[in-house]
């Protein structure tokens, strides 16, 4: 089971909390999760490797990127403005390494139900000692 530490700034914001699920739900490969937060037509950005276009590509490739939940997902923010938001944190690996992340969304409209676009960047931090 995954332990997760949620940014303490998503109380009232419903933006912020849709960006810190969705990170969760990448970071856990949690597909039904992050089906629910994004278009049919997204467009995931993995710079340096490849950019996945639509919601068929984008859970194929969290299909492929773990079997097992991650022991630890720390959220350190989540914001929003306008069209744009972001969260970052790190997760502890099973391995024990930690890996840095952030991930960019823009949403599909200004409402902010949906995310129509993410870059996700990776950063390795080391071990979790």
């Amino acid at each position: 089971m995954t332990k997760i530490v949620k940014s303490p700034g998503c109380g009232n914001s419903p933006k912020n909390l849709l960006v810190q699920t969705l990170a969760i739900a990448i970071e856990k490969s949690d597909r039904a999760a992050f089906s629910r937060c994004v278009t049919d037509d997204i467009s995931w950005a993995l710079p340096g490797r490849k950019t996945l276009e639509g919601r068929g590509a984008a859970l194929a490739y969290l299909k492929t990127r773990r079997s097992a939940a991650p022991p630890k997902i720390n959220v350190k923010r989540a914001i929003s403005h306008g069209r744009a938001g972001a969260a970052d944190g790190a997760v502890v690996l099973s391995s024990g390494l930690t890996r840095g992340f952030c991930h960019v969304v823009e949403f599909s409209s200004i409402k902010g139900d949906s995310i129509g676009s993410i870059a996700s960047y990776y950063s390795d931090l080391g071990d979790n000692s």
